[in-house]
């Protein structure tokens, strides 16, 4: 089938001929010259009128197919052909190509390509919920076209950079000349990934998670790479993000887990199956209770019990950490009834607050209802946050946490010293308690170091008129020691492990036996 490139090429082939056989002869003489002289043939001539003819028709068949081209090209049917042809291969918002033209491509390139390195970059925006969350979806599509552009100035032209799906981009990279060069272009592709993008007047960024997989070791079909370098991604995830990894052996296992306690998840939080244990926290100068802190417990019925780091970071990664946080929330309210109820005081329960909370638009107002709804005073509902969450978004914390505080709710800076925090932020946040770092509180018998910091942590919690919290309290020349510093609260297995509601009931019940 003729395109519009090969007529005009040759048109411009007949063209030039034609005016090469009308001046020069056969040889590269000048035709003109044979004409001038005395023993001119009449062969030449015919000849010579033979292939001007010829041309001609050529040339007149060429411009009639040009013709018919260019008004198949202005048909709107057609041009509507070949957008359909163009979006079936190519995603719409970026331009980049989609998922199946990457599919089709690295399958090509996996078959033509045998003895050259071929890797695959699979790349996964951390954060970006929270552009489309607190700015629109308007404004995470043009982050997302941003990071389009990155992407594709990271790497060469033969490369292939697609759009997989939402905030997941894959980076075909062929012929890379070694694993020093790899290693530089994905160190690329996360600093301009991770430059901060103006989005109508406001500078936004994410932390892009890179797994890597290469051709053949890490698989020799389009699919079986892809997996394996959405697996290495999954690794970068647990290991603290921005960041890339080379796939390893084990790790595509590891990512079956993942999706299988996933799902085992959902499960347990639709059937009710998770439980809260509630942990005692004492004042340090007369040893009376000061509150609690609600723990999520998994009892898992074949896995036994998860320890709440697995399944709390399951939940954030698959987005079930809403439904988490409402659960433990509802838990917690009904049995702050059902204490009142029955007579027994509890000042107030202090919940784990995630950041992938923080980040819903609704989440403050939704938790407010759901505090009148149980009857419950808001100011016996406290939130502790880390202190590294915190400082990951901190002009979006701050107006949260304002907004929290508005409500009644107190709020609590998790882990303080764990991390590195800004002072300024520190200041302006509308915290009442700051909690002790368990490291330090742990290392003080041993480590000087640790008993000057957690010192130097109460003394700026004074001037900052706030109240500290020293938790993994665990003998009593710790509690002493803290209490004489001038700490307010103590909690950890010296005062009480976690237990359930009924055994706390017993706890502080004296008539009651209780057995820690």
């Amino acid at each position: 089938m003729l395109t519009h490139r090969d007529v005009e090429s040759g048109m411009h082939w007949a063209v030039s001929n034609c005016a090469r056989w009308s001046v020069f002869g056969p040889g590269g003489m000048p035709g003109c010259a044979r004409f001038g002289t005395v023993g001119a043939s009449l062969g030449w001539m015919v000849a010579l009128a033979v292939v001007c003819s010829l041309a001609a028709v050529v040339i007149a068949w060429l411009i009639g197919q040009r013709r018919r081209l260019h008004a198949k090209l202005e048909d709107p049917r057609e041009q509507a052909s070949r957008a359909l042809a163009f979006h079936a291969y190519h995603d719409t918002l970026t331009g980049l190509p989609n998922r199946a033209y990457l599919m089709r491509e690295l399958e090509e390139a996996l078959a033509s390509s045998r003895d050259e390195p071929l890797a695959v970059m699979f790349i996964d925006l951390d954060g970006f919920k929270s552009i489309n969350d607190t700015l629109g979806h308007e404004a995470g599509d043009t982050f997302l076209r941003a990071v389009a552009t990155s992407l594709r100035s990271s790497v060469r032209a033969r490369d292939t950079v697609s759009r997989f799906g939402g905030d997941e981009f894959v980076v075909v990279v062929q012929a890379y000349g070694g694993m020093e060069n790899l290693v530089r272009v994905c160190r690329k592709v996360l600093d301009l990934v991770s430059k901060p993008v103006n989005v109508n007047g406001q500078f936004v960024a994410v932390s892009p998670s890179i797994g890597v997989a290469v051709a053949p070791q890490d698989g020799n079909v389009a699919a079986a790479l892809l997996r394996n370098a959405d697996a290495a991604m999954y690794a970068v995830k647990e290991t603290g993000k921005a960041d890339f990894r080379f796939y390893e052996e084990g790790m595509l296992e590891q990512a079956r887990e993942r999706l299988a306690l996933t799902v085992e998840l959902r499960e347990a939080l639709q059937a009710g199956e998770l439980t809260v244990e509630y942990q005692p926290k004492r004042n340090l100068r007369d040893g009376t209770l000061a509150g609690v802190e609600a723990l999520a417990r998994w009892p898992h019925p074949v896995r036994g019990d998860v320890p709440p780091s697995v399944f709390v970071a399951i939940a954030e990664r698959s987005g079930l950490i809403h439904a988490l946080g409402e659960y433990v929330l509802r838990s917690v309210l009904g049995q702050v009834r059902a204490w009142d109820a029955a007579g027994t005081v509890v000042e107030y329960v202090a919940i784990n607050l995630s950041m992938h909370e923080l980040t819903r638009p609704a989440f403050v107002d939704t938790l407010h209802r759901a505090v009148r709804s149980f009857g419950v005073d808001p100011t016996r509902i406290r939130f502790e946050l880390t202190e590294s969450s915190a400082m990951r978004q901190p002009e979006e914390t701050l107006r949260q946490l304002v907004k929290l505080r508005s409500h009644g709710f107190d709020l609590l800076i998790d882990d303080f010293g764990a991390g590195y925090w800004n002072l300024s932020h520190l200041r302006e946040l509308p915290v009442g308690t700051i909690k002790i770092d368990q490291s330090f509180v742990r290392g003080s018998s041993s480590n000087l170091a640790d008993r000057e910091i957690t010192e130097a942590i109460v003394g700026l919690a004074k001037k900052l008129n706030m109240r500290t919290i020293a938790e993994g309290v665990e003998t009593e020349a710790q509690a002493e020691w803290l209490r004489d510093m001038g700490c307010d609260i103590g909690q950890g297995f010296f005062f009480a492990r976690p237990m359930s509601a009924d055994a706390f009931s017993r706890y502080v019940d004296p008539t009651m036996a209780y057995a820690g």
